[in-house]
């Protein structure tokens, strides 16, 4: 049953991570209080066109889970033209299914990059755009996010590496770690895999969540399965083993699919390949989110 599944995963969107425009090269200590929700905010939680009423579901599902990195965008946070063009020509080459619904980090550039994402689907049915709060830019400290923006400065993709690196470890007390925004993707992620269980047999849907560099990487540094000759290796050292971080307006796919005994599967599409996942890991990730929400 679809239209109330989704309105579960919608709610209790959990902590909300504030600070810098981009934990890369932000500036939203100066622009945050000009962002502007326009009609994402506060939407009314319509029920999916394919609901079924019946128990007919989660069988033969397919679920298009998107995760993006918004579009170029000005010293002041919106897109640029280019960054429209970017974010148009992505919802343009997505196939057209049975629904899109998309979902956006609250921060300027990514709502903008959200709404050219729905505008320009192929889609017959377009589900309303919400907030998502997890898909938010971690909190971060000053003197982190200098260092930070010194890095971009010499090289655009060493300060994603360089955050990286920290796992578990927070840079500093005000900046979360990378294995916390790990968490936080997976918490996300397992959502969908709900979804994808009480959706109508047959429906096949995008889900298309536009967020920031780094966030999507760090759920992958510690889930991503991959071959390595004969043995198989969890997660990656470089973010070069998988291409570098995401580009401006790229993103990567996670697509659930369930079969007719509704048996579900979950495998990565990045760049032309195709990866399993270490899925134990994603719920033992998500579960840890979860309990932090209720303290």
């Amino acid at each position: 049953m679809l239209g109330s599944a989704l309105n579960e995963q919608d709610g209790g969107a959990g902590r909300c991570f504030i600070l810098p425009e981009n934990f890369l090269t932000g500036d939203l200590l100066k622009h945050r209080n000009q962002i502007k929700f326009g009609h994402m905010e506060n939407e009314p939680k319509e029920p999916y066109p394919i609901e079924s009423p019946e128990k007919e579901y989660g069988r033969s599902v397919e679920v298009h889970a998107v995760f993006m990195r918004h579009g170029e965008r000005t010293d002041s946070g919106e897109l640029t033209e280019e960054g429209v063009k970017q974010a148009g020509a992505f919802g343009q080459s997505l196939e057209n299914k049975d629904a899109i619904k998309v979902y956006s980090s609250p921060i300027q550039r990514a709502i903008e990059t959200a709404e050219q994402v729905i505008k320009t689907a192929p889609h017959d049915k377009k589900l309303k755009t919400r907030i998502r709060s997890e898909l938010e830019i971690p909190s971060i400290s000053q003197q982190f996010l200098e260092k930070l923006k010194e890095m971009e400065t010499q090289n655009p993709d060493t300060s994603t590496e360089f955050y990286l690196s920290f796992g578990k470890e927070r840079p500093d007390k005000e900046t979360v770690s990378p294995h916390e925004i790990a968490e936080m993707m997976a918490y996300i992620l397992t959502k969908y895999f709900k979804i994808a269980e009480k959706l109508k047999s047959g429906s096949n849907i995008d889900l298309v969540n536009v967020t920031h560099q780094g966030l999507p990487e760090a759920l992958l540094k510690e889930v991503l399965v991959q071959q390595e000759e004969e043995k198989i290796k969890i997660g990656f050292e470089k973010l070069a083993e998988i291409g570098g971080p995401l580009k401006l307006a790229e993103s990567m796919e996670f697509r659930i699919k369930t079969d007719e005994q509704g048996k579900k599967t979950v495998q990565l599409y990045l760049r032309g390949k195709i990866f399993d996942l270490d899925l134990s890991r994603v719920n033992e990730l998500s579960r840890a989110y979860a309990e932090k929400q209720k303290v």
